[in-house]
């Protein structure tokens, strides 16, 4: 059990599906944080099957590629290098995102976690500010 005040790094996950291929049309936004870089991958790797049989032939060649080898192997490893990962792919004439980003988690009062970016943590801790 983690001690108050105590940092550590969690997975803040993201789904964003765009209605076009415009970036600025998120039609829906979904969040959680994950403890670990594989349940940040599976939780990918679920939506992504989920959704499979709505995929035209090429994507969904991609995404149970993707699913099933390298690529949920790579964006695990990049997780635990620190780096972000994420998959994208279009489904129906709609952009759908999917990220990953390693941050640091922190109690508040015991009770709850906030996400704060390892850039963002950088900068609010430089001196001068």
């Amino acid at each position: 059990m983690r001690q108050p005040g105590q940092t550590l790094t969690a997975f803040w996950c993201e789904r964003v599906v765009y209605e076009t291929f415009e970036p600025d049309s998120p039609a829906q936004v979904s969040r959680c944080s994950r403890s670990n870089p594989a349940e940040a991958v599976r939780a990918i790797r679920v939506d992504v099957r989920a959704i499979k049989d709505t995929l035209a032939p090429v994507e969904r060649e991609r995404a149970l590629r993707w699913t099933g080898h390298g690529g949920s192997l790579g964006a695990v490893a990049a997780l635990y290098r620190g780096e972000p990962c994420g998959f994208s792919l279009s489904s129906g004439g709609r952009w759908i995102e999917w990220t990953v980003r390693p941050y640091l988690a922190f109690d508040v009062s015991g009770l709850s976690l906030l996400p704060l970016t390892r850039a963002k943590f950088h900068q609010s801790v430089r001196p001068g500010r």
